[in-house]
């Protein structure tokens, strides 16, 4: 009796050990996929979105690109982020051949806009509930400037729409303001 306990627990070890075994190797091919939460200032209105943007414009995806960057804005303790030592975050960033300036101005006619989340080292960094943005696409972007940065989205749901529905809305991440919407907000 204790023979054939000590085997059924010896096997259950080996089949756990030799699962673990599989998930491990399988990550490292395929890389980890991390969830990001962010708390963004969301937008009631296209009024109130578009006054929070200093750069408003439209473009074309070109290329996108990844990098680690440093979230905060000063030395100190941030009182942007409140971190007091730099940290390093993944970013996506999409070069955009600027279309229509609408609000602010653009040296150029490309321009690097960043957006948090993106791939570093094989793993693969996700914003939640981020509308998709994707290379030759036409969109309408709202961003924030810093000073020694690529302009950033206002947030990950309502700083990005396509050019190409004017009236679809973002359900999935209850987004209720169209592209139409802040087109006529900018007197389009």
């Amino acid at each position: 009796m204790k023979k054939a306990f000590l085997s059924c627990l010896l096997l259950v070890v080996c089949i756990s050990l030799g699962a673990c075994g599989k998930e491990t190797s399988e990550a490292k091919n395929e890389g980890m996929v991390t969830s990001i939460h962010a708390d963004y200032p969301v937008y009631d209105t296209a009024q109130e979105l578009v006054e929070s943007a200093d750069l408003v414009f439209g473009g074309t995806v070109e290329n996108i690109t990844y990098e680690t960057m440093d979230v905060r804005t000063e030395s100190g303790v941030d009182s942007l982020t409140g971190l007091s030592e730099s940290q390093g975050m993944p970013y996506t960033l999409y070069e955009i051949k600027v279309t229509e300036i609408y609000k602010g101005s653009v040296e150029g006619d490309t321009i690097i806009v960043k957006c948090l989340g993106g791939e570093v080292d094989g793993n693969i960094y996700v914003l939640d509930e981020t509308s998709t943005i994707s290379m030759g696409e036409t969109y309408l972007f709202l961003t924030e400037t810093y000073e020694n940065s690529y302009p950033s989205l206002l947030n990950a749901t309502q700083a990005s729409y396509d050019m190409n529905a004017p009236e679809s809305i973002n359900e999935e991440n209850n987004d209720t303001i169209t592209l139409s919407q802040i087109l006529e907000v900018l007197g389009q």
